[in-house]
This record gives C-alpha cells, sequence and structure tokens, in this order.
C-alpha cells in the first residue's frame, strides 16, 4: 500500500492546524490564519466527510483520516472542528503521539464543549499526563474527572491513588486504592490494583500487610506472570524483615509452580536464595528456561543419587534434553529407564508420558514396527492418560500407510471406546471409513462415515465425513457481504432455543456500573481499558445466552470485532440446524471491501482469508504474540519486511502491520503466495502459513498422495497440524454461514 505520507510528517502540520483553531475565532483580538496550501478558500468538511475520516482510521489509513481531520481544524465550522480536534485528540493518544495529543486535548477543552464532551476529554487528558509522569497536569485533570462522577472514576482513582504515593503520601495512596478496590472490577484491573497496593504498605513500612498482599496474588492474581511475580516480591519482602522461612516458602512456590518465568531463573542466581533451593528445583527452572547443559548436569546428579522415587523423572527429563540435542539413541535410553523407574513405583502417569515421548521418537526415527506397540502401550498401562487416545489414534495411522488397512480398523475400534470428545470419535470413524474403502468393504466405509457425520457441531473430520457422503466441489467464489446482522431472526432463535429472555436480567445488564465503564472508556479513547471491561463481562455472563447476545450487539455497536465475535461465539452453535445468519454474528465479514478486494487479487476465497483471520488475531486488529507477530493476519517481522519488498513498500514499518489494510493485505499475499507454489493445495498453503514453506513441502512429499487428510495427519508440529484443522473447520462454516453450502461441509478433493 503505497502512503501518501507517514503519520509521523503529519504531527507538524496537525500542530499548525491546532494551533491555527486556539488562535482563531474565539477573541476580538484574534486575527485570521493564514491558510496553508494544501486547502484552497472553497475547502470544507461536511459530517460525511467526518464519517469518511473515522472509517479510513478503522481500516488503517491513518494519515488519509488525519489529512481529513487537519482540514476539518483549518476549514471547519465549530462543530466539525471540535469533532476533528477530539478524533485527533484520541489518534494521537493511540499512535503514541503523545506531545501533539496534549496540545490537542488543551485546543479542544478551550473551546465550547458540553459538560459531557469536557468529562470524556479530562479523563484523557489525565490518563495521558499521568503516563508521560507530568504529576501536577495529571492530577489536576484527573481529579476534576472525578469530581464530574464519571462513569469511570474507579480509573481515575486509582491513578490519583498513585499520584499520591509518587510524592510521598502513602497513607492517601492506600486509602483511596482499598476504597476503590471495595467494588467489582474486570480481575486484571483488581489485580494491578492489589500489586501496588501491596508496593505503597511496603513503602509505609506496614510489612505485614505487604506480605499478607503479595503471598494472596501469588495464589489469585489473573495472569501467570502477575502470580509469579507477586511470590518474588513476597519472598523479597519476608527475607528483608528476617523471615526466611517465610520467604523461602514464597519462593519454593515460585519455582514450582513457575519455573519458566524470569523470577524464577533470577532466583537460582541470588545470593541470599541460591544456596538454599533444592537440586530439583534447579534442575527444573534451568530445564523450563532451556540452559540445556546446566539442566542435563543436574538432572543426571539427581538420576545418580540414588532417590529411585526421583530417578523417573530425572531419566524422563534427560530424554527431553537428549531429543533437543538430536541425540535420538540416548533419548530413547532414557526414556527405557525413566518407564522402568516409574513402573517400580506405580507411577502410571509417569510411565504414560515417557511411553509417549518414546513412541515419537520412533516414529521419527522410522522405526515404525517398534512405534506401534509403544503407543499402544498407553492405552494399556494408563486409559485415562491424556495421551491414551492420541497414541491409539497414531498406531492406527502408521499402520494405514503401511498398508495394513484391517488392523488400522481394529485398532480405531478401539479408540472409539476410550475417546471422550466428538472430534476424537470422528477422527477414528473417519479413518476407519477410509481403511474400510481401501479394503473394498464400501458397507462398512459408509457405516462409519455415517456414524461421523451424525455428530453434532462443526469438527474437521465431521465436515470431512459429510463431504464424503456427499461429494461436490469446494466453493471458491463468493463475496463478502456488508450487510448489518437481522437481530430479529437471531432473538427469534435465542427463543426457540433458550426460551424467552429474562428482562430484568437485561435491564441490570444495560445499566450495570460495568458496561456504562466500558463505554465510557471507550468514547474517551482509553480503548484498552474499554476491552478489559467488555472482557470481563463476558466472563460473568458466562452460560446466559441473552446476556452474551446482548453483550455481543453492544461490543459489534461499539466497533469492538474481537469482543463481538468471541461473546456470540459461547452462545452459538454451529451445526447444521443453527441459520447461517445467526452463525454470522460468530464468524463475522469484518472490513469486507478490504478483504474482498485482497483475496480477489491473490485469487482464492475471501472466506478462506476470513478464516484465516480468526485463527490468527480472532478479529483483533492489534493483537500482538509474543513473537511479535503483530496484526489481524499475524505475520512476523521477518516474514513482514520480505512482502514489504516483494509489494515494493519501501515505507513500511512493522507497527504499519496494526493497521487493518496493511495486515490483510500482506496476509492475503503471503498466503497466495503459498497457494501459487504448492499447486493450488489450501491444507498446504495453510501448513506453509503457519510452520513455514520449506515444512509445508516436506509433509507434501511424505504423503506422496493429494489425498488431504493424510496430509494433514503428515505435519509432526502439533501446532500447525492444530492450526491446518482449525483454520479449515472456519471457512467450512463461514461457507455455510454466508449460504454458499447448504450446511457445514468441507470437501477438498
Amino acid at each position: 500500500m503505497a502512503k501518501s505520507f507517514l503519520f509521523g510528517r503529519l504531527v507538524a502540520v496537525v500542530a499548525l492546524a491546532i494551533v491555527a483553531y486556539s488562535c482563531g475565532g474565539n477573541s476580538p483580538e484574534s486575527k485570521p490564519t493564514p491558510v496553508p496550501a494544501s486547502v484552497t478558500p472553497s475547502e470544507s468538511v461536511s459530517a460525511e466527510d467526518l464519517e469518511r475520516a473515522a472509517q479510513l482510521y478503522d481500516e488503517g489509513s491513518v494519515e488519509e483520516a488525519v489529512a481529513i481531520y487537519n482540514q476539518a481544524i483549518q476549514r471547519g465550522s465549530e462543530a466539525p472542528r471540535q469533532q476533528a480536534l477530539w478524533a485527533l485528540a484520541k489518534i494521537q493518544y493511540e499512535q503514541g503521539e503523545n506531545d501533539t495529543a496534549k496540545d490537542t486535548i488543551d485546543s479542544y477543552l478551550a473551546s465550547n464543549i458540553t459538560p459531557a464532551e469536557q468529562r470524556l476529554a479530562l479523563l484523557l487528558k489525565g490518563t495521558l499526563h499521568y503516563a508521560r509522569g507530568d504529576d501536577g497536569e495529571a492530577e489536576q485533570a484527573l481529579f476534576s474527572y472525578a469530581g464530574m462522577g464519571g462513569a469511570a472514576t474507579a480509573y481515575a482513582e486509582l491513578r490519583l491513588a498513585d499520584l499520591a504515593a509518587r510524592r510521598g503520601q502513602l497513607e492517601q495512596a492506600i486509602q483511596g486504592t482499598t476504597k476503590v478496590l471495595a467494588d467489582p472490577l474486570p480481575t486484571s484491573v483488581a489485580s494491578n490494583a492489589r500489586l501496588s497496593l501491596a508496593r505503597y504498605y511496603k513503602d509505609a513500612g506496614d510489612v505485614a500487610a505487604a506480605l499478607q498482599t503479595y503471598e494472596l496474588l501469588g495464589t489469585d492474581a489473573d495472569t501467570k506472570k502477575g502470580r509469579a511475580e507477586a511470590l518474588w516480591l513476597a519472598a523479597n519482602v519476608a527475607w528483608d524483615a528476617g523471615d526466611g522461612a517465610r520467604a523461602m516458602t514464597s519462593l519454593q512456590r515460585l519455582l514450582a509452580l513457575y519455573p519458566g518465568e524470569g523470577r524464577s531463573a533470577e532466583a537460582l542466581d541470588d545470593p541470599r536464595f541460591g544456596p538454599n533451593i533444592a537440586l530439583g528445583s534447579r534442575a527444573l527452572v534451568l530445564f523450563m528456561q532451556r540452559a540445556n547443559a546446566d539442566a542435563a548436569a543436574a538432572y543426571r546428579a539427581i538420576a545418580e543419587g540414588g532417590d529411585p522415587a526421583l530417578a523417573a523423572d530425572a531419566h524422563y527429563h534427560l530424554g527431553i534434553l537428549a531429543e533437543r540435542a538430536s541425540n535420538y539413541d540416548e533419548a530413547l535410553a532414557q526414556y527405557d529407564a525413566a518407564i522402568t523407574a516409574a513402573a517400580a513405583h506405580q507411577q502410571t502417569t509417569a510411565v504414560a508420558q515417557a511411553l509417549w515421548d518414546k513412541a515419537t521418537v520412533l516414529e521419527l526415527l522410522g522405526r515404525i514396527d517398534e512405534a506401534v506397540p509403544t503407543y499402544s502401550g498407553i492405552a494399556d498401562t494408563a486409559p485415562a492418560s491424556e495421551h491414551a487416545s492420541e497414541a491409539v489414534f497414531r498406531a492406527g495411522i502408521l499402520r494405514y500407510k503401511q498398508g495394513r488397512g484391517a488392523d488400522a480398523r481394529a485398532i480405531w475400534s478401539r479408540q472409539r471406546s476410550i475417546a471422550s470428545g466428538e472430534a476424537e470419535q470422528a477422527r477414528a470413524y473417519f479413518w476407519s471409513a477410509k481403511a474400510a474403502k481401501a479394503l473394498g468393504d464400501e458397507a462398512s466405509a459408509a457405516q462409519d462415515l455415517n456414524s461421523a457425520a451424525a455428530l453434532p457441531g462443526a469438527d474437521y473430520y465431521t465436515l470431512r465425513a459429510r463431504a464424503e457422503l456427499s461429494p461436490t466441489d469446494l466453493p471458491t467464489g463468493g463475496e463478502l457481504p456488508s450487510a448489518a446482522p437481522d437481530w430479529a431472526l437471531i432473538e427469534e432463535w435465542l427463543r426457540t432455543n433458550v426460551g424467552p429472555e429474562d428482562l430484568a436480567a437485561r435491564t441490570a445488564f444495560l445499566t450495570s456500573p460495568a458496561l456504562r465503564r466500558a463505554v465510557e472508556l471507550l468514547a474517551a479513547g482509553l480503548r484498552a481499558d474499554a476491552e478489559t471491561e467488555f472482557q470481563q463481562l463476558m466472563e460473568d455472563a458466562a452460560g446466559n445466552s441473552w446476556l452474551l447476545y446482548r453483550l455481543s450487539r453492544a461490543a459489534r455497536e461499539q466497533g469492538l470485532r474481537s469482543i463481538a465475535a468471541r461473546a456470540a461465539t459461547r452462545f452459538i452453535t454451529t451445526g447444521p440446524g443453527t441459520p447461517g445468519q445467526v452463525i454470522a454474528l460468530a464468524y463475522p465479514a469484518v472490513y469486507p471491501e478490504i478483504v474482498n478486494e485482497q483475496a480477489s487479487q491473490n485469487k482464492f476465497s475471501p472466506f478462506l482469508l476470513l478464516a484465516v483471520v480468526r485463527q490468527e488475531s480472532f478479529y483483533d486488529a492489534r493483537a500482538v504474540s509474543p513473537a511479535d507477530a503483530s496484526g489481524l493476519t499475524q505475520v512476523i517481522p521477518e516474514t513482514a519486511t520480505g512482502i514489504a519488498e516483494a509489494l515494493g513498500e519501501k515505507d513500511f514499518r512493522l507497527s504499519d502491520l496494526l493497521r487493518p489494510k496493511v495486515s490483510l493485505r500482506f496476509g492475503a499475499h503471503y498466503l497466495g503466495a503459498q497457494l501459487q507454489t504448492l499447486g493450488g493445495d489450501i491444507p498446504a498453503a495453510l501448513a506453509a502459513y503457519n510452520g513455514g514453506p520449506g515444512n509445508a513441502t516436506r509433509w507434501q512429499e511424505a504423503t506422496a498422495s493429494s489425498d488431504p487428510d493424510v496430509f494433514l495427519e503428515s505435519i509432526d508440529f502439533s501446532e500447525t497440524r492444530a492450526y491446518v484443522e482449525l483454520v479449515l473447520e472456519n471457512y467450512a462454516v463461514y461457507l455455510y454461514a454466508y449460504g454458499l453450502t447448504s450446511e457445514p461441509v468441507l470437501p477438498l478433493g
């Protein structure tokens, strides 16, 4: 996408426009401001122009949107000028242009705005100055906002409390935070507030209260990282207070529960704690931190230490470490030692785990006749193991690939007796049907396919079974509609399936403090805080289809596509009995114009692109993964750089991936390139998108046929296999939801 000019280059122009607005027309002494060359006296900005600017920004055309707002500030009448100033302030804040945002908000506040508009502006101003460290400005704005009784006053008061702590007024900070925590808040907000409260207690010298708060957060914080941090801080506070035993209790919990967190690694090297850390705990932390050589030395010491109760775990981890070093013979030897040691102590779960890892190594080495009984042995030893059903399936697929269809059918028949979920049942029935068909037993094949197809839902093998029973071509065309949902139809479906709506519960939800906070925060441009509130509302509404519907609809009206779809997914089933227009609420046609354009240019269905978006980001344009994959299509930096070069995007920045039109263009280009390279094979192209083109080619070659199901089961990256399966499920549901198929079905040739 060729940019007209970068956002950063607009800052000076926007600032000029703001100065022009601030100095012009508000005082009898003011003088006319010269009109920049880019704007002629005849130009004006209409309400439609401002709506277009909002749409452009939503789609990621930041520069074009800012240009329209800039023009409105310079040439518009009072109302569009104010609207443009407020829109610009929120854009600048969101884009990290805090200096410019500060000036824009001040200009907006200086204009003739309503008290409600002033309230929202004060909240954004206070939050902005708080982030900048402008404590005086922040306190004044946040105090004014709280005094106006804004729905998000809790957020202002938490920041005011922290500002009090910054200037040393710790008792005020403690009282303010405690007051806010007395009312329900989103779990993450409450956790962060309690973490701050513990710090205030510590700084105020109330060690007992600080310790109690940190220790509670070690259990109750909303994230693993938060719990680990709380335990680390609890250990430090207890140690500094002279209570070494209490410190080590928190530290031991940290190491046992969160060995992969950075604080656990830090503890190993801390001279206060390191000498007191048991060898088993040290070994596990080193293992999770991938300090492989040190971890191996620690586990060897445990294995040779003579404690048979610890030997199985040590040998098992030594097996994984040998695999990491590609020393497969050593890995097999260690797994055998782990199996022997665990069996001697009736540790059936440990036996099953070591058998699983041994079997995967044997399969990797091509030692199939050893792998099959090893996989099967898991179900014999521990039928309740998390690996039992998958292990039996792997034994069957290996026999199927050997051409031993009868043996495979017998194995899959056994799998059905231990498979707990419908997806596992469908998989076993489907492959049993394939084996029967290969043996010429059409009647058994049809019976097994019908059993798989009759299962509810839209799992991959249920969809494939339906396609095999009613052969048809996979629709490749179609265009995304832009029509609004049929709310009456959706509500009628709800009444039919879950009963009438509880009107009292509806009123309570729509007037709840939490929803009012969410809407207020979003209106003030504090999108991340608003999404946190909506997420908590969704958790609180779990199990109540009508409330989830109301939440989905409210989120959609606020432009929160991901929250809206997530809420809808929690109450909408995707089976053949659910109308397509109902399912479409959970499978929305986001950014239809862009998706249609990019899919067409890259020669594949727009519904396939949406299926990828759903799996990659769940429609969250601002999503960023731990691997720095960004945007709707979650393109990683290295791949994005290559795509930018291929598309001739010389001004590309990685942050551009957070713009929907850029992310969709890059993702569509990359997927289209994989489809072209891999002969139009959709499963292979999806495998390449997730696992890399080289691996996709390897899996294609290993399949030795065009069978898409054999290809799927040949993918030896569990994450990529699941990814391909889930995207194809999404694709099938999209095709049904938007009328291209008569039921959820997945014909792949």
